[in-house]
């Protein structure tokens, strides 16, 4: 998949890039330019654990009553990094767009997606 989706974006500038994919999650700096890392992973939210006494169920109040959160969480590329304490990959799905120092791309990284999968944007 990564193949395909550099060539389907060699040589695009930035703004293409986010004007097609939005918002980026992070910007790194490299020795050849920067990366910029979009992330549409699937998350699952570890549960708070409260221990039980002699057996008994603890009662439900106002502090206590996010005991069973959501089990599942998808991410927006904009979205903060998650407390990887609280949050576990279910499905990563991560497309990294290396730049050269013009701003253009010299290489797609797709990390998650099947090669027999092709993805193309459509047109607005």
């Amino acid at each position: 998949m990564s193949k395909l989706q550099t060539d389907n974006w060699l040589n695009k500038s930035e703004a293409e890039v986010i004007t097609k994919l939005g918002a980026y999650k992070n910007k790194t700096l490299n020795e050849t330019g920067y990366m910029l890392l979009f992330d549409y992973s699937a998350y699952s939210r570890t549960p708070i654990y409260i221990p039980a006494v002699n057996d008994i169920r603890p009662p439900v109040t106002n502090n206590n009553r996010q005991i069973i959160e959501p089990t599942q969480y998808v991410t927006t590329s904009a979205r903060p990094a998650l407390d990887n304490n609280r949050f576990n990959v279910i499905n990563e799905k991560v497309l990294e767009f290396y730049f050269d120092k013009n701003k253009k791309v010299i290489y797609v990284n797709a990390l998650g997606y099947p090669d027999s999968v092709r993805l193309e944007l459509r047109n607005k």
